[in-house]
Formats: C-alpha cells, structure tokens, sequence
C-alpha cells in the first residue's frame, strides 16, 4: 500500500505538467528516436513476423487465449467502474466474471456477452482521468508503445488489482505478448495509411490522443475539439495534395461574379434580315492570296 501511495503522489506531480486535456510534446526528441526503434526495428524484425506467424494459429485457440487474459481483467474493471461511480456496471462486471470463470472455463469462453452483460473496460488510466487529473507529457516508450505520464502510472497500478497481483513477471510477460501479438494483427490493416503518412510519428500521437480522450470520457469527445482537429487534419492534408503554397485567394476576390452580366440577350434580327445572303461564288483569290482555286457554281 505504500509503494501504491507514492505511485499516487507521483502521479499528480507529473500530471502537474499539463493544464489540459491535450498534452505538449516536451520529450518530441527523446520520443521520435524511441518510435524509430519501435516500429523501424523491433516490429519490423521482431513484432511482425512474429505476429504473422501467430495468425496460422487456428482462430478458436486464438479466441480462447484472448478471452483467458481479458478474463484475469475483469475485478479490475469492477474496481474502476465502481470508482468512477458506476455502480450497475460494477456489478455487472462481476457476475460476468464469475460467469464467465465458471461456466466459461476460466474465461476461455466468454457466456456472459451472449447473456446480455458486455465487457464495461475500465482501467486506473481512465479512472484517473474521469477525476480530471491530466495526461502530463506524452511518451514513446521504447518497446512498450505509445503513452501518457497518466497512462504510464495508471497502468502501472493495474497489476495490484487480483488476479493480475498474483501472477509472476513471467506470466506477466506472456500476457504482455500474446496481447500485443493481438493487437499487431488487428493494425495490418491500417499499416497502409501509417506508411503513407508524411509523419509517422506525429499520425500515431494524434491517434492515441484521440483514442485516449474517447475512453476517458465514455466517447462523449468535445465536439469543439474534435472539429478543430479535423479542420487541421484536412489543412494538412490539402497541403499534401497542393504543395506548400497556399492558393491565391486575391486574385479570385479581386473580380467577384456580376450576376448581371449572365442576363441573355435577344438577338438583333434586324442587322440580320437588313441584308440579304449573297448567293454568288466566293472567289477566294480576294480572301486569300495563297490560295490557287476558285469556287465556282
């Protein structure tokens, strides 16, 4: 309990960093190089292959040993509903846990969903923010991923909740793996759109920010925010497709569109019908001095 009290203060110290919902990038540089390892090395020799190769893995096996982790997590979310105040889905959190662990085979099979009571993923992360203590600084660690000074120590707290308190670094470590071996195959498909981006690095931070913020506020997001960001994600991406030169508004304001001047005209048939069409042969000797014929009847 002590240790969990230190890790508290440490918490709101760090948190203290930033004032808002939106953390700065104090440790950009430090964080670049971490992501450089992260995904230019350890996935692309490590992570993925592995990953790849995991997916031969018949799918029910698969399933099952993701339902067994996420089952060990479940009093934590119990734990996390209730201090966030819901308590109905505390409760309900519960009685899938117990379901699930003894119907379900410690949680290889998950009856409980089929039964109306969904998972309700509540960690400390999110807990900490629904009591309005800040990110802090935005971190890359190396191996780990993406994260927050908040996230960091919220998910630290995590492993004190039972079942995860029981279990030994090694078995820590396999959960750790077999997780992130999930959470690998389910991002092939948006591999294309990281690769394609003019900044990697800046594309996952804005993501996990973003996914961060739905979580924490039970995907109520402010609809100010979200719009701004999207103003800004679609400057940069005209920036993209335009180059880096604005368009050059003045030169369209400069003659705004008389409406008058589309009013049509009547035709002046009377300069028309004043002259009458002369059918005689068209000598093209007095139209044109290059030419070497005549039209003649």
């Amino acid at each position: 309990m002590g240790r969990l009290l230190v890790i508290m203060f440490t918490l709101l110290f760090l948190s203290g960093c930033a004032s808002t919902s939106t953390p700065g990038d104090p440790l950009e540089s430090v964080n670049r190089k971490s992501w450089y390892f992260n995904y230019q090395i350890m996935d692309k020799h490590l992570l993925k292959p592995a990953a790849e190769g995991y997916e031969y893995v018949p799918l029910s096996i698969r399933n099952g040993v993701t339902n067994l982790l996420s089952n060990l997590s479940e009093p934590l979310y119990a734990v996390n509903n209730l201090l966030q105040g819901k308590v109905t889905d505390s409760g309900s959190t519960v009685l899938r846990f117990v379901l699930n662990t003894t119907i379900g085979l410690v949680g290889i099979f998950d009856p409980a969903t089929g039964m109306g009571l969904p998972k309700k993923e509540e960690t400390f992360a999110q807990t900490f923010g629904a009591w309005g203590i800040g990110n802090g600084p935005y971190i890359m660690w190396p191996v780990y991923g993406a994260s927050t000074a908040r996230n960091t120590v919220g998910d630290f707290v995590d492993i004190f909740v039972y079942p995860l308190s029981i279990l030994s670094f090694e078995q820590r470590a396999g959960k750790f793996v077999v997780e992130g071996l999930d959470s690998r195959i389910e991002f092939q498909q948006y591999e294309p759109i990281l690769d394609g981006s003019l900044d990697p690095y800046g594309y996952v931070k804005d993501v996990y920010l973003q996914r961060d913020a739905h979580l924490v506020n039970d995907g109520q997001t402010d609809e100010i925010e979200t719009d701004e960001f999207d103003l800004e994600f679609d400057m940069e991406l005209d920036d993209e497709l335009l180059g880096d030169e604005p368009l050059d508004n003045e030169l369209v304001d400069e003659q705004p569109l008389d409406i008058k001047t589309l009013e049509t005209k009547p035709l002046n048939n009377q300069a028309v019908d004043d002259k009458p069409i002369d059918d005689k042969p068209i000598d093209d000797k007095k139209v044109d001095d290059k030419t070497h014929f005549e039209i003649t009847d």
